[in-house]
């Protein structure tokens, strides 16, 4: 497109908000595979050029946070240093993001698209202003069921909302034991040579990754997600929908399951209901 050699793209990445908190694996977010399918969006969306800011926010203090230096270094992203005063860490992540984006918004008026890559609702209020400002705005997650529930209102204000396909590591083999042949004294047996197993994929062993993740994004949406919940129980109308949005190709019927119900009670340890929720309820807990 015309002026697509400008740069006029901003990227601020919730870090926190991607690996769900540092309890969790924290070096699971591919951080070149994120900026360089940002980059991708931005250009095939019409809505930005190239990239004149990329920033991440986390306590990079943190000791495993030191195995991002080389990708930091090798995509042009600057760590910001996120410390807290009281609250939070979550909470001043947030803030310092949101202070960031809008000072680029106020003195680079040639940044238009500012793309945040969190899933988090606290930047709704952060995009309206952009917007007022005359910026076009991107809210980017990724596939990960650590990167949680992305916010409706925050995927419905964004100009664009796009998500980052992050496939699932492959499982770990299983090493096979070869087992020597006994000897005695008079007569030795012939030691064979150890064969090979032959090199082919295991769909039950996909299948069992592919359940657990089907499983894993359940959980994360009954934390993140309030409407799901009635009198402590799981809307389940509102589950099927979520799943359906963010797994379009596969459903429970993939792992044998004839219902939802059935799905969420057996395979999740879950009681459902088929009442939506006029309003969450409050304190509900997975």
């Amino acid at each position: 497109m015309a002026g697509s050699q400008r740069r006029n793209v901003a990227i601020f990445l919730d870090m926190e908000n991607l690996f769900g908190g540092y309890r969790n694996d924290v070096t699971s977010v591919p951080l070149a595979k994120i900026v360089r399918d940002i980059k991708e969006a931005a250009g095939n969306s019409g809505l930005g050029g190239d990239t004149a800011i990329a920033r991440a926010y986390a306590n990079w203090a943190h000791p495993e946070m030191t195995g991002y230096r080389s990708q930091l270094l090798a995509n042009n992203i600057e760590p910001v240093q996120v410390f807290s005063f009281g609250n939070s860490a979550k909470n001043a992540a947030d803030i310092e993001l949101v202070v960031d984006a809008l000072a680029v918004a106020t003195d680079m008026p040639w940044i238009e698209l500012f793309v945040i890559v969190s899933g988090d609702g606290d930047f709704v209020p952060l995009i309206r202003r952009l917007h007022a400002l005359g910026k076009r705005s991107l809210v980017a997650t990724t596939s990960q069921p650590k990167a949680g529930v992305v916010n409706k209102v925050l995927q419905s204000v964004a100009d664009h909302f796009h998500v980052i396909d992050i496939p699932a590591p492959p499982a770990a083999p299983v090493a096979a034991v070869v087992m020597k042949p006994t000897t005695t004294a008079s007569v030795k047996a012939p030691i064979k040579a150890p064969v090979k197993a032959p090199t082919k994929k295991n769909p039950a062993a996909d299948q069992h990754t592919q359940l657990e993740l089907f499983k894993a994004s359940v959980h994360a949406f009954l934390k993140d997600d309030p409407t799901l919940w009635v009198n402590g129980l799981v809307n389940a109308p509102r589950l099927g929908q979520m799943l359906r949005d963010r797994w379009p190709d596969v459903t429970y019927r993939t792992f044998g399951y004839k219902t939802l119900t059935a799905f969420a009670e057996e395979g999740c340890g879950l009681k459902v209901t088929n009442t939506p929720s006029a309003r969450p309820t409050a304190g509900a807990k997975a």
